[in-house]
């Protein structure tokens, strides 16, 4: 759904997401996720995504994502991109707290479509989020905001072009699976009329040598 209030541009978006996660040992991980986007006209986005995740410590993962992204253009045409993701993951427990920090950098190349959007491009990203564990429960609340940043040399460029807010859930399943429910709402900043609201749904499952180490199988594949 798309609707023009007031000069500004307002999307409604559902976001469907599964993912597999395998442990080859107790340091070294890779994931395989599966992303739709769907807009108004139907399907707008998919892309597969392959990430290869490293623990340095407890606190501190890093990770690189390869992502094929297909986006539907003016002509009802797929266009066809590629990205790299390089992730710095950061983490701290505090009681019953996870608290995070993950800053990104994003190199998308084989551009084809026609409209400039940062996600899909060139772009610094930096993240801090928290979750709560809930005793006895297995419910995991969590919320997020995400900051863009576009480095490029371009009419919106050399600033941070907008902000990310997330509240959701994960909910545990058996046999190491599990699912998430959350909404984000997208805010363009500097001069750009745009907004977004999108109703997120994913699952994932963990397999390999450390599953039973991973107290939480349904973390967000992209936030390793």
């Amino acid at each position: 759904m798309v609707t023009s209030s007031l000069g500004q541009l307002f999307e409604q978006q559902v976001w469907v997401e599964t993912g597999v996660k395998y442990n080859l040992n107790k340091k070294l991980g890779a994931s395989f996720d599966f992303t739709q986007r769907y807009g108004y006209d139907g399907l707008s986005t998919l892309f597969p995504q392959l990430s290869v995740r490293y623990k340095v410590s407890p606190w501190f993962r890093p990770s690189l994502d390869y992502r094929l992204i297909l986006s539907k253009s003016n002509t009802e045409i797929y266009d066809a991109s590629q990205r790299i993701n390089a992730n710095l993951q950061f983490s701290h427990t505090y009681k019953r707290f996870d608290l995070g920090l993950r800053i990104r950098y994003q190199y998308s190349f084989n551009r084809l479509g026609e409209s400039y959007d940062s996600e899909f491009d060139q772009a610094w990203r930096i993240k801090p989020s928290a979750e709560y564990n809930i005793k006895g429960l297995p419910i995991t609340p969590s919320f997020s905001a995400e900051f863009f940043y576009n480095p490029e040399n371009s009419a919106n460029g050399k600033q941070f072009n907008r902000i990310r807010y997330y509240a959701g859930t994960t909910i545990e399943l058996k046999h190491n699976q599990g699912i998430e429910l959350g909404l984000f709402f997208d805010q363009w900043i500097n001069g750009i009329p745009r907004k977004r609201l999108v109703y997120s749904l994913s699952y994932v499952i963990s397999l390999g040598a450390a599953k039973k180490e991973n107290k939480k199988p349904n973390k967000n594949l992209r936030d390793l």
